[in-house]
C-alpha cells in the first residue's frame, strides 16, 4: 500500500481484493458533530464487510451521498440519491440494468469489499437495496426476504416500535417465518424474515399488507397501516410497502446520514425488551460484531402463505375483529345499517355485493364474502383500468339484506344500499332535499343459511 500527500489533500492508494483504489481526502470530516472522518468511514465498512455483503450481494444498490458531509442540525449537508452507476466507475464493479417507465438505469451491485470501498470513497454513506436479487444474466428473481418497517409517528418512540415488533413476530412465527429485528439507525425498527423465493413481490406485499391491517385492527391505539401522516400521531406506522419490487430499504450494517454516525444494526429480541432501547453508532456496531457475529445470519427461509396469515391472525378465541373500523364509523342508534357488537364468526360463504353508491361522487362498491365479513373495495366512476380500486373497511354479512334508504347525515363512511349477489337489489337516488326513489330487482345466487331464498337467472357466487 502506498500513500502520498498530507492534510486535507491526504491520499492513499490501496489494493483491495486485487483491485487498486485511490482514496482521497481521508481526513475530511463527514460527521461534524462527532468529528468522524472519511478514513473512519472507510475503516468501518472494511470491518463490517463480512456481515454486510451477504445482505447486499446481487441486489441493485441505490446510494445516498453526502459529498461535503452531513452537516449539523442548523446547517444540514447537501444529499442526493444516486441510482445509475458513475461513468467513471471501475470496470470490475458488477452492474445490471433495470428498465423503468422513465428510462433504463444501470445499478452497481455491492458484491465485494472493493466495491464497498469504492462507494465509501465517494461519500455514499447509505446503501439502499430491494428485497430481491438479480439472477443469471440480470433476471429479477422473486424476493428472498420480507421486511416490515416500523416507523414511529410524532409522539411515539422506539419502545412502542419494539412492542409492535413483538406483536408482528408472533404472527410471523406462527406462519413459519423467523423474524429478526434491526434498529434502523434513524427512528424505528425493521423486521426481516427470510423467504424461499416461491412468491412474487406482489404476493409478498399483499400478505404484508394484510398482516399490517390485522395488527391495526387488533391494536388501533398503537398501530396504523395507512401512510397518511395525519393518522400517525402517537402511533407506529407498520409500513408493509417496502416489499414492492420497486422500493428499497436501508441495507443492514449501512451507515445512516444522520448528524451522528448511526447504523442499521441487527439486534436481539432480548434487547428489544429494554425500555431504554436506543439506536447504535458505528463504533458500537463494530464492537458487537466482533463479539457476537452477524445476528441476521442463519435465518430459516420459510414459505409465505396468505391462508396461513388468515389462520394465524383470525383463528382461536383471540381472532382478529375485522369489523372494528366499520363499527367505529357508525352510531347504532342512528343508522339502519347492522352494527354487530362482537367480531364476525368465520364462514365459508361465497356471496358478493355490487353497490351503486350515490355519495358526494358516484362510485361503485364491490364486496366479496370472506371469513365472515364482506371484504370491500370502492371502484371510482370513470376509471377505465380494471386494476383501479380503493380498499374500504370490511362489512358485516347482514348488510346484504339491507334495502332501506340510508341517511347520509348518519354516517361517516362510504356505504350505501347494496346490489347483492345473494339478496335483493336496492338502488337509491337522493333528490329535492333528501327525498329518494328506490327500485329493486332480483339477481341472487344459491341462498345461504342466513339469506332468504330467491329465484334468479344470474349467479352471484364466486
Amino acid at each position: 500500500m502506498a500513500s502520498s500527500g498530507a492534510g486535507l489533500k491526504q491520499q492513499e492508494t490501496v489494493n483491495v481484493d486485487g483491485h487498486r483504489l485511490r482514496l482521497t481526502n481521508l481526513d475530511k470530516v463527514l460527521y461534524p458533530q462527532t468529528g468522524t472522518t472519511k478514513a473512519e468511514v472507510l475503516a468501518y465498512y472494511a470491518a463490517v464487510a463480512g456481515a454486510l455483503l451477504p445482505h447486499s450481494r446481487d441486489r441493485p444498490a441505490t446510494r445516498k451521498r453526502w459529498v461535503h458531509g452531513v452537516g449539523v442540525p442548523g446547517d444540514p449537508g447537501q444529499v442526493f440519491f444516486q441510482k445509475n452507476i458513475d461513468s467513471s466507475a471501475p470496470t470490475w464493479v458488477k452492474r445490471f440494468s433495470i428498465e423503468h417507465k422513465s428510462g433504463t438505469n444501470i445499478y452497481p451491485l455491492v458484491n465485494d469489499l472493493a466495491t464497498l470501498t469504492w462507494l465509501a470513497q465517494s461519500a455514499a454513506l447509505e446503501i439502499h437495496v430491494p428485497q430481491w436479487r438479480f439472477g443469471p444474466r440480470g433476471r429479477i428473481n422473486n424476493p428472498d426476504r420480507l421486511v416490515l418497517d416500523l416507523d414511529p409517528g410524532e409522539g411515539a418512540d422506539l419502545a412502542q416500535c419494539a412492542e409492535v415488533a413483538r406483536l408482528a413476530r408472533a404472527i410471523l412465527a406462527d406462519m413459519g417465518l423467523d423474524a429478526r429485528p434491526v434498529t434502523s439507525g434513524s427512528k424505528g425498527i425493521h423486521l426481516y424474515a427470510a423467504l424461499d423465493g416461491q412468491q412474487t413481490s406482489g404476493e409478498v406485499s399483499a400478505v404484508a399488507h394484510e398482516l399490517a391491517r390485522a395488527l391495526e385492527a387488533d391494536h388501533p391505539d398503537l398501530i396504523v397501516s395507512d401512510m397518511k401522516k395525519s393518522l400517525r400521531t402517537g402511533k407506529v406506522l407498520l409500513d408493509w410497502s417496502q416489499n414492492n419490487a420497486n422500493k428499497t430499504t436501508i441495507c443492514p450494517y449501512s451507515l445512516r446520514g444522520r448528524f451522528t454516525p448511526t447504523v442499521a444494526a441487527p439486534r436481539t429480541w432480548e434487547e428489544l425488551e429494554d425500555p431504554d432501547l436506543a439506536q447504535l453508532d458505528y463504533e458500537q456496531v463494530m464492537q458487537r460484531l466482533a463479539g457476537d457475529g452477524d445476528l441476521l445470519a442463519g435465518m430459516d427461509a420459510g414459505g409465505l402463505d396468505a391462508d396461513a396469515l388468515e389462520e394465524t391472525a383470525g383463528g382461536g378465541s383471540a381472532r382478529t375483529d375485522r369489523l372494528s373500523k366499520y363499527r367505529s364509523m357508525r352510531d347504532a342508534a342512528k343508522t339502519p345499517e347492522p352494527v354487530p357488537e362482537e367480531p364476525a364468526e368465520a364462514s365459508e360463504g361465497n356471496s358478493f355485493v355490487i353497490q351503486e353508491h350515490h355519495a358526494r361522487r358516484l362510485h361503485w362498491d364491490f364486496r366479496l364474502e370472506h371469513d365472515g365479513v364482506l371484504v370491500s373495495w370502492a371502484l371510482p366512476k370513470g376509471r377505465r383500468t380494471r386494476r383501479t380500486r380503493i380498499t374500504s373497511p370490511s362489512r358485516p354479512r347482514t348488510i346484504r339484506w339491507i334495502t332501506a334508504l340510508l341517511k347520509a347525515a348518519s354516517r361517516r363512511a362510504n356505504t350505501g344500499p347494496a346490489k347483492c349477489g345473494s339478496g335483493t337489489t336496492a338502488r337509491t337516488r337522493r333528490k329535492n332535499g333528501g327525498t329518494a326513489r328506490k327500485s329493486s330487482r332480483c339477481c341472487t345466487a344459491s341462498p345461504t343459511a342466513d339469506s332468504p331464498p330467491k329465484a334468479a337467472p344470474t349467479g352471484g357466487s364466486r
